[in-house]
This record gives C-alpha cells, sequence and structure tokens, in this order.
C-alpha cells in the first residue's frame, strides 16, 4: 500500500479575499492573497504548509490566478526550500482559462501529468486532522474523493455551510447547499424537538483526497467539459456531479477546520487555536511562557521595558502589574504598558500597548500602537495602524470591527458592530459611524462627520 510520501499536495490559491476585506488589501486597490494573510505571527500558506508537511507531504503544487496569488506566495515560500518541501506554481499562461477550482485543478493535473493520490487544499484554512487515517481509508475504498468534513449543529450550520448527507458507510449521497434552518427541521422531522439542536451535520472543509488518474479520465467528459465552460467549483459543481452519476465520494470527519474567509470567522478561529483547540497549531507554536493559562511570550517582549514606568514585561507580570491570558500570544518586542489586559488574543511582533489599554478576542498586526487607556473587543486591528486615545477620551473598538493596515484612529472615536476601515485612512474623533458600515476612501470618512 503506498505511503503518505506518495501523496503530493495540490494548494488553491485562485481567490480575491473579497469576504475578508480590508484584511485581504495591503493598500487601496491592491490586494493581499488570503494565503498571505497573518494568523497567529505567520502567513496563512506557512501554517497549511507546515502542517501538512508534519503530516508527511513533501511535494506541493500551488495553483494560483493572478499576481496578487502568485507572486506573494511565491516570494514568501519560493519553492519551499525553507520549509523542507518542494514546491511549483501553475503557469501564467493558464490563468486566462481558469473557471474555477475544480477546472484549475484539471488542467494542472494533465500539465504537471500528475495520476496518483492527492490532496486539494484551500491555502486560507487551518485544519486539524491526522492525514494518515484518511488517506488509508481512501487507499482502502478506493474512491474519486474523499472530502474532509466538519462536523457542525444546525444552528451553526443554516444558512452558511453546504451539508453533505451519507450512508452508515460515510458515502455521499447528497449535498444540499446551505440550507435554511426551516429545511433542516423539515428534513430532520423525525428527530426529538429536544435532540435537534445537537445534530451532527457534516459540512465540507474544502480540503480532498483525491485520484488524479480518474479525475483525469473525467477531463473530457461531455457534462464535465459543458461545465467547465461556465464553472467548475470543487464543491458547488464538481462533487456534487460526481455523487449524483454515482461515482463513489466518501467523507472523512476531521477534528477541526478553521474559515479564515471573514472577520468573524477568522477571530473566532484564532481564538479555538490559542485555547488549544487546534493540536496541529498548538505543536506549531512551541512551548508555551504559561501552560496552564495558554499564554505565549516571545523573550525579546518579556525583557522589553515600557516608557512609562520603565519596567520590563516580565516585572510587571512579577508584580501583578498587567494581566496577561488566558489565551494569549504576544511575539517579539513588543512593548507592554502598565495596566493592561489582554485575554484571547494575538499581538504580532513590534506592538505598543499602552498603560491601561484592555484587549480582548483580538488580532493585533505588526507595529501596531494602541493608545492608554483604548478598548479593543472581538476586533482586528492592521499593521502599523495607530489608535490614539487618553484617559480622557478612551477609544473603542469592538464587536467585529477591521481597522486595515497603517489607519489613524484619533482619541475618542467608537467604532462597533463590524465597521470596516480600509488601509491609511484617518477616522476623526468627531465621525458617527453606523455598524456595519465600509469605509474604503476619504469621502466616505466625510459621509460621517
Amino acid at each position: 500500500m503506498p505511503g503518505i510520501t506518495d501523496l503530493v499536495g495540490i494548494g488553491l490559491a485562485g481567490g480575491q479575499g473579497v469576504r475578508a476585506r480590508p484584511l485581504t488589501l495591503k493598500a487601496p486597490g491592491y490586494l493581499r492573497s488570503k494565503a498571505a494573510m497573518s494568523f497567529l505571527g505567520r502567513r496563512l500558506i506557512h501554517w497549511v504548509i507546515q502542517v501538512l508537511a508534519a503530516e508527511g507531504i513533501k511535494e506541493y503544487y500551488v495553483v494560483a490566478h493572478g499576481k496578487e496569488n502568485r507572486y506573494q506566495i511565491k516570494v514568501m515560500i519560493g519553492y519551499g526550500e525553507q520549509l523542507g518541501v518542494d514546491v511549483q506554481y501553475s503557469p501564467v499562461k493558464y490563468d486566462a482559462l481558469s473557471s474555477g477550482s475544480a477546472d484549475s485543478t484539471l488542467r494542472m493535473l494533465e500539465h504537471w501529468d500528475l495520476s496518483g493520490p492527492a490532496l486539494v487544499f484551500p491555502t486560507d484554512s487551518i485544519i486539524d486532522f491526522e492525514l494518515e487515517p484518511m488517506y488509508r481509508t481512501h487507499l482502502e475504498r478506493q474512491p474519486v474523493a474523499t472530502v474532509a468534513a466538519m462536523t457542525r449543529g444546525p444552528v451553526e450550520v443554516a444558512g452558511k455551510y453546504g451539508v453533505m448527507l451519507t450512508d452508515a458507510e460515510g458515502r455521499i449521497v447528497e449535498f444540499v447547499e446551505k440550507p435554511t434552518l426551516q429545511e433542516l427541521r423539515d428534513h430532520y422531522a423525525d428527530v426529538p424537538a429536544a435532540d435537534f439542536d445537537r445534530l451532527p451535520l457534516l459540512t465540507n472543509a474544502g480540503f480532498y483526497l483525491v485520484d488524479s488518474a480518474t479525475l483525469r479520465g473525467l477531463a473530457d467528459n461531455v457534462e464535465i467539459a459543458t461545465l467547465r465552460r461556465d464553472r467548475l467549483d470543487f464543491g458547488k459543481d464538481l462533487l456534487p456531479w460526481l455523487v449524483g452519476n454515482g461515482y463513489p465520494v466518501y467523507a472523512h470527519t476531521v477534528r477541526a477546520v478553521g474559515d479564515l474567509g471573514n472577520v468573524q470567522d477568522y477571530l473566532e478561529t484564532m481564538v479555538d487555536a490559542l485555547h488549544g483547540d487546534f493540536e496541529s497549531v498548538t505543536r506549531q507554536l512551541g512551548p508555551p511562557f504559561d501552560p496552564e493559562r495558554n499564554v505565549w511570550i516571545a523573550p525579546e517582549s518579556l525583557s522589553f521595558r515600557d516608557e512609562r514606568s520603565g519596567k520590563t514585561l516580565a516585572e510587571k507580570l512579577g508584580e501583578g502589574l498587567v494581566t496577561i491570558g488566558p489565551a494569549v500570544r504576544i511575539g517579539r518586542f513588543c512593548e507592554i504598558g502598565p495596566g493592561v489586559v489582554i485575554s484571547e488574543s494575538n499581538l504580532d511582533d513590534d506592538v505598543e500597548v499602552r498603560e491601561g489599554a484592555y484587549i480582548s478576542r483580538s488580532q493585533i498586526r505588526d507595529g501596531a500602537i494602541v493608545g492608554p487607556g483604548a478598548r479593543l473587543r472581538s476586533s482586528v486591528v492592521g499593521s502599523m495602524t495607530e489608535i490614539r486615545s487618553d484617559h480622557a477620551k478612551r477609544t473603542v473598538i469592538e464587536d467585529g470591527v477591521a481597522l486595515g493596515d497603517e489607519v489613524t484612529v484619533y482619541a475618542g472615536v467608537r467604532l462597533q458592530g463590524g465597521v470596516a476601515v480600509y488601509p491609511r485612512l484617518k477616522i476623526p474623533a468627531a465621525i458617527d459611524v453606523p455598524p456595519g458600515a465600509e469605509i474604503t476612501e476619504a469621502e466616505d470618512v466625510l459621509r460621517y462627520l
């Protein structure tokens, strides 16, 4: 039986990250590949390859689309030398032909002459699983595809995730695209109401073990060729077609999958990972500073003195002058002032958090500054963004707010409820921004003054 070393990885990196903006914007009009998004101090493409490499995959092929995806990824991982793997990229000439993730994959299987088993994976998700049993089961059953599945409850699934219905052996018999809660209730009408909320529904995690030779043989199928002219996506088109035409496709449950496609999902995945719910991530993070509270602090930050007290972070922790944890990661050379409280959050390198600031369930990118007394909760702060604040005019950023890179927020501003601010904009103190607003340019700022 072939081993995991015979398995190759095919990374899908063709999206534009619209749902995740401004996290996927480097500057106005300049896209950041979702694979280049920062997560717990590393780029997502680093995380996914390191997790898969630890499971045994050493050979990778990246299906890219457009300059941002291809060359940003190439700058970050090159041809895999630093990660101890081999990486190749899809040729630019095929970009214009792509009609979806499955269409591009079929074309690249032919281009790279791949005929063995392959793991097709997204480059913008985190997975926690054991590949060996999934691969072994795949080889025993010999389906066209084995789909990594995440178990979720009906309330979490409704209107957000597609559901896979399986038989007793795990073979997928039907795909239901983003059912409503009422549709789920109707389908499971025989389930007692008290048990309905605990139903283990299988959702597509976006990781697929496939038989490359079989897929290549289907490339010229008349129906597949017709679909490819319009759109051939894995989850929406190819897998449902395979199931509907009698090809064996199985589901394999994995421990956890983190969807990072929007701000809320990003933060939930980050907090879960910091609490240790992703074993694959925990192993890569290394030994924590405080194992009982799941706190990671880089040595350079522990020895860093803040300007206000002149004390190191280690001294302030020892004297109870700061509160850090549970579930916190602090990168290198971060300056943490006295009276700061940080919980369930990630701070990348060179972050400055001044005295009395409060940070909860938030992501703070490299070089950001959080002013005195500022309150941040359930928000994302971009690289080199400055949140000005003082104790007389405290700034409040909470409930799903996302600030792009190099944003300046003036003291006294209050942003709540999913507001998105694009890179390099200035948010003045007198502004009144309604929840859910998207501030993409200076004219939007003026509109809310």
